[in-house]
């Protein structure tokens, strides 16, 4: 007979010790180390730890709500309250590639500027006439994301973008024809054209692959702004960020 230690789903620790039983008579236990309690055998799939984590990776690989609560076999509600919980581990700078340029800044001891690319990417809320912008910007020579936001395609979200890349030293940008970039940018150089924005039309369409509720001809959209805006940045920070948040 062979023995195999216990571990806390949590923390991973082997000590543990039993902790009563649960309202329908299942083994409880509690761990010594992060002092959480859990059991091996759940009644409810939905309370088991490792569900947490199902749930965030079928989101990123492209799985909408319903397609997960089929899949776990638990409620549709749950998977919406799984997903809401991750809002305020969400990131729309990527910070960890802003440091490694300022690291790479002092190393040289010199300021050197961004090259960057902006554009808006165009999805729907509920139904097509709820629009809902993605604007973001990308490092033109390398191709990583440097910072998002949503809402419609007025002006004022580029003002909130523009804000949000301060930080990079962004000496000129590459874009297309739309007018809110030749009146709203003025402190570095603008370039209009397709030609040069090639790296973050191409970053359009792996958003739209990874994620589901931005695919133009699909059954899968978002009933609300809240879940919307979720579920493309938790594919965002994941995919582009390179941030596991389970």
């Amino acid at each position: 007979m062979i023995y195999v230690a216990a571990t806390c789903p949590h923390c991973k620790s082997t000590n543990i010790k039993k902790h009563g039983v649960s309202t329908v008579g299942k083994q409880r236990y509690a761990c010594k180390s992060c002092k959480k309690t859990f059991q091996f055998d759940y009644s409810y799939v939905a309370c088991d730890p490792s569900t947490r984590s199902k749930i965030y990776f079928q989101t990123i690989n492209g799985s909408g709500t319903r397609a997960i609560a089929r899949t776990l076999n638990i409620n549709r509600n749950t998977v919406t309250s799984t997903l809401k919980s991750f809002e305020a581990m969400l990131w729309h700078v990527n910070y960890d590639y802003l440091t490694e340029l300022c690291e790479q800044d002092v190393e040289v001891d010199v300021v050197s500027g961004t090259e960057a690319e902006m554009d808006e990417m165009w999805s729907f809320v509920h139904d097509k006439s709820q629009q809902y912008w993605l604007w973001w910007a990308i490092d033109h020579n390398t191709g990583v994301p440097l910072a998002f936001c949503f809402g419609t395609r007025e002006h004022k979200y580029l003002e909130e973008l523009k804000a949000m890349v301060e930080d990079f030293n962004i000496t000129t940008i590459f874009t297309d024809g739309n007018p809110a970039y030749q009146e709203f940018i003025t402190e570095c150089e603008l370039v209009i054209g397709k030609r040069d924005t090639q790296k973050i039309e191409r970053k359009h369409l792996s958003l739209r692959t990874w994620c589901s509720r931005l695919v133009r001809k699909g059954i899968r959209f978002s009933k609300c702004h809240v879940m919307h805006f979720i579920v493309v940045s938790l594919v965002i920070n994941f995919w582009f960020f390179n941030r596991v948040l389970v």
